[in-house]
């Protein structure tokens, strides 16, 4: 395969996967890292893609918004470590609010052990996966629109619901955060109701991969500040981490 040939290879595989790792293109290609690697130096300078470390993602328009059942595997370990991470600040007794989306999916998955918890979400897939298993939890759903695309309740039903419930802790996901536009959405109307959500607990917890930092969605929700801590993965963007520290948002990676 020659080089141009290759290089539309991997720009219909990014398109069509969200995202790719060097080393497995090298694998599937029988090529070495580094020619895989300079590939993909080439297309983020053409500006069709955006490198990250170790690979590459696709470069989003701002009005892209990837199907939850492509995105819950998309950046899989590092959503399973920020779950992890995420669901460890989780205290017995607690109150707390988990938004619908792939990161908060696995938030969901690693609350073990912890007594007495209620639980607000605008989502039908962690509902259930609680309530499976807890039968003490008190589980509220907000109701709402269905998002058939992020399996998110949204709209005036759910923005009700969070207009009249408080909670000590809100785990947020991010379709896209960026220093100077601050926290974004796709979908104009499942901005809003992240607005309510925000302004309806005591401490916001951002749940956000790599891949979300410095992009911007086409909707605004709120700004930096509003987030009191934000979970991200050992890959984030060295630069956004440390203007986070100045704002005094605590940064956890993991």
């Amino acid at each position: 395969m020659l080089g141009e040939e290759r290089r539309q290879y991997i720009l219909n595989l990014i398109s069509k996967t969200g995202s790719i790792k060097a080393i497995d293109l090298a694998r599937t290609l029988n090529l070495s890292e580094i020619t895989i690697r300079r590939d993909l130096d080439r297309l983020a300078e053409k500006g069709l893609i955006k490198r990250t470390h170790g690979g590459a993602i696709n470069k989003f328009s701002v009005g892209f918004e990837m199907k939850f059942d492509v995105q819950k595997d998309k950046f899989i370990e590092e959503k399973k470590r920020i779950g992890l991470a995420a669901a460890s600040l989780i205290e017995d007794n607690d109150v707390i609010l988990i938004e619908a989306g792939t990161t908060g999916y696995q938030t969901a998955l690693n609350i073990t052990g912890k007594k007495n918890l209620t639980v607000i979400t605008n989502s039908c897939d962690i509902a259930g996966v609680l309530g499976n298993d807890n039968f003490d939890y008190k589980i509220i759903l907000s109701g709402g629109i269905l998002n058939a695309v992020t399996h998110a309740l949204i709209g005036p039903v759910a923005d009700s619901t969070f207009r009249s419930t408080f909670s000590d802790k809100a785990f947020i996901g991010i379709s896209g955060i960026d220093i100077y536009k601050g926290i974004t959405a796709v979908d104009p109307i499942e901005a809003q109701t992240k607005k309510h959500i925000i302004n309806s607990a005591k401490k916001i917890i951002a749940l956000c991969d790599s891949s979300k930092i410095s992009h911007v969605s086409m909707n605004y929700v709120a700004p930096l500040k509003a987030v009191d801590t934000l979970i991200t993965d050992i890959d984030a963007d060295i630069e956004f981490i440390e203007k986070l520290k100045e704002l005094e948002i605590e940064v956890i990676t993991v």
